[in-house]
């Protein structure tokens, strides 16, 4: 019986341990400081940097990497999301980082970028229309005309991220 009991504290203590040292390690590669390490995105670290959702707003506040390059629609899409992302820009990093055309890349900023991140933040219920046209744009993406928020808002994120992108590849 102690046994038992002592079997199932240790599984506690252990389950805790993990969940929360799991949990730490998810918060601590989220965001600008753990993600521009790698040489090939320190040129869009300093074009987000220079964004108001990098923090150049008159709050300061700043989103992390993974709430606008992860889905956020539920844990295990995340959690699969973040680990296969990860295992890809490292070997990316690793093997095939000089021999991307950043520029031609930004086309595909669809396949990266996920509304559900924007809806995070921004209730489109909550907004308070006073440009007729801002609510135009918003009702076609309510409606379903407009899939995702970075067909309009293609550059969020990212100011003038161009101007710190390496030169394209010919």
């Amino acid at each position: 019986m102690k046994k038992t009991i002592l079997f199932i504290l240790v599984g506690i203590c252990l389950g805790v341990t993990l969940s929360l040292g799991g949990a730490e390690i998810v918060e601590r590669t989220s965001g600008i400081t753990f993600c521009s390490k790698c040489h090939s995105m320190q040129g869009v670290a300093k074009a987000y940097l220079a964004d108001i959702h990098g923090g150049n707003n008159k709050n300061g506040v700043k989103v992390k990497c993974a709430d606008c390059h992860l889905p956020h629609d539920n844990v295990f899409t995340y959690m699969t999301a973040k680990a296969y992302t990860g295992i890809k820009d490292v070997l990316g990093e690793l093997f095939w980082a000089d021999d991307i055309d950043w520029v031609a890349h930004l086309e595909k900023r669809k396949e990266f970028t996920y509304t559900s991140g924007c809806k995070k933040c921004h209730n489109l219920d909550a907004i308070q229309y006073e440009i007729p046209k801002a609510y135009l744009a918003h009702r076609d993406f309510k409606t379903g005309v407009v899939h995702s928020c970075i067909q309009c808002h293609q550059h969020v994120g990212h100011k003038n991220i161009k101007a710190h992108l390496p030169n394209s590849k010919s």
